[in-house]
């Protein structure tokens, strides 16, 4: 191997530390492969790493790598999140279900920390829907009224429906490794075709995993019902619902979100990426986690010139 190849796998794998440490989340030498965007084979990264921790540029603990000396007290917190999403996963799938039957979803995907799998005991369920074409904003609304329903029983944390987009538009516009990430290691469960075609549309992200990346849940279990009730509903709103509530529905809520995102005072430039409202995409980050995730990736790796 050429000294430039060993400097850009160095680089390669220091990269992806780097953006994990982001998260203060020590990663395996499975994981580091999965996520190195150079193709090589497992057994060449040990040989690597194991020079990168004897340089002192990387430390190892029960088997975990990151960048940070910290890794001792990041390594217990990880164990101790991946046994809470164990437990946590199986209730997400259960209000996946239910968001499931609702008219026009097409899929729900488990997105979020626990999709990467990890959870702490108060953390959101969060959730990735794909919806019927030109419908998306009648679906979204009626499952925000039923969320704000959940609060009665405090379940509101249970139904966190951050992310909408339609079968019209399965393509992410955003192409980066926050992206990537979300979109690889999300956890389909209902809608097998359209999740299929998410993938299929999103093939890019491929560019970024050529070896393959490591997701944390291996179940394969995607369900496919569709309720008679469910259609029926569907046929009922087809007729009272026409294109043009949808339109009217998405003008309202981008109007009711920019009130608030300017009496918050946030960055006027930050709106389209936190809450990106189209007839097609619906994207509720108030966190900005995106472009937070980013930035200190970016720093990180200035400060390591």
């Amino acid at each position: 191997m050429s000294i430039t190849t060993l400097i850009d796998f160095d680089n390669c794998i220091l990269n992806v530390l780097r953006y994990y440490s982001v998260f203060h989340y020590p990663i395996t030498i499975e994981e580091i492969y999965g996520n190195c965007k150079i193709p090589c084979q497992l057994e060449e990264l040990y040989e690597i790493i194991h020079d990168l921790r004897n340089r002192g540029e990387v430390f190892e603990f029960k088997g975990f790598y990151s960048i940070s000396k910290e890794i001792v007290k990041d390594v217990e917190r990880r164990l101790d999140g991946n046994a809470m999403a164990i437990e946590k996963e199986k209730g997400a799938r259960m209000c996946a279900r239910i968001i499931n039957f609702f008219p026009f979803v097409r899929f729900v995907g488990i997105s979020g920390s626990l999709s990467k799998g990890y959870s702490e005991k108060e953390s959101d369920y969060d959730f990735f829907v794909v919806t019927k074409g030109n419908r998306l904003w009648i679906t979204r609304t009626v499952l925000h009224v039923f969320k704000k329903l959940t609060f009665i029983i405090g379940k509101q944390h249970c139904f966190c429906m951050n992310y909408f987009i339609d079968e019209m538009a399965l393509q992410i516009d955003e192409k980066n490794i926050f992206t990537a990430v979300e979109l690889a290691s999300m956890i389909p469960v209902y809608g097998t075709m359209t999740y299929k075609a998410l993938l299929k549309a999103n093939s890019w992200v491929d560019d970024y995993f050529p070896n393959g990346f490591r997701r944390f849940s291996t179940s394969k279990s995607i369900g496919d019902s569709q309720s008679l009730i469910k259609n029926l509903f569907e046929f009922l709103l087809n007729i009272f619902s026409p294109n043009s509530v949808n339109n009217w529905l998405m003008k309202i809520t981008d109007k009711r979100w920019r009130n608030k995102w300017e009496h918050k005072k946030y960055p006027p430039e930050d709106y389209d990426l936190a809450f990106k409202t189209t007839l097609n995409v619906s994207k509720n980050h108030p966190r900005n986690h995106q472009k937070r995730t980013l930035s200190l990736l970016n720093k990180l790796m200035h400060e390591a010139k």
